[in-house]
């Protein structure tokens, strides 16, 4: 068991051990929120190049609404579904091949998108804040409700997941009911209800 002054001892060292850390250099890496992420249109993101342990460069970049960055040095990057892990990668890929020796690229999220696309048998089809309309329903309440041709059972939620459309299938009418769980939507994603057979 340590006494108290050896304690406080360890708490000091600690303390000017993240000082120097934090004061040293060291390139901030995305955290879990950003590493959760999946880039979209409407995303601002921070890029950062170290190598020879010295920072090269940094600028912001939006991803447009093609779903791809036009960077420095690496040109137009496709990054929409990506992780913020992903997209340093890439970025790295080519740096590390024609202009850096080893370079650490770091990736964050400085301004999010948020936003959505709500398609098809809907009254105003359109693009929506994911912060107003965080899930499947509310997404399509936010755009009208349903048109009289609509057919909501079949409903279909289009997300981008490492660059690749995965397709997830909602009975928004169970939804509506209650009897199942609304989905939450992330930045990107694509609802959709489709038209009624007759």
């Amino acid at each position: 068991m340590t006494s108290a002054p050896e304690e406080m001892n360890v708490r000091k060292w600690i303390a000017i051990a993240l000082a120097v850390t934090a004061l040293s250099g060291v390139p901030r890496f995305a955290g879990a929120e950003d590493a959760a992420h999946h880039v979209a249109p409407g995303d601002v993101l921070l890029i950062t190049v170290y190598a020879g342990g010295d920072k090269q460069d940094e600028f912001e970049l939006e991803v447009q609404a093609a779903g791809a960055i036009t960077c420095p040095m690496a040109g137009v990057l496709a990054v929409e579904g990506l992780s913020v892990t992903q997209v340093a990668e890439k970025v790295r890929g080519i740096l590390a091949r024609d202009f850096y020796v080893d370079p650490e690229v770091v990736v964050s999220v400085k301004e999010s998108g948020g936003r959505i696309y709500v398609l098809g048998e809907v009254k105003n089809a359109g693009v929506y804040s994911l912060e107003v309309a965080p899930t499947a329903l509310s997404a399509c309440v936010l755009a009208g409700g349903f048109t009289d041709f609509a057919a909501p059972r079949h409903g279909r939620i289009t997300r981008l997941e490492e660059g690749k459309p995965r397709v997830i299938e909602i009975d928004l009418v169970k939804v509506r009911q209650g009897r199942r769980a609304d989905l939450p939507l992330l930045a990107g994603d694509r609802v959709e209800v489709p038209r009624r057979r007759f």
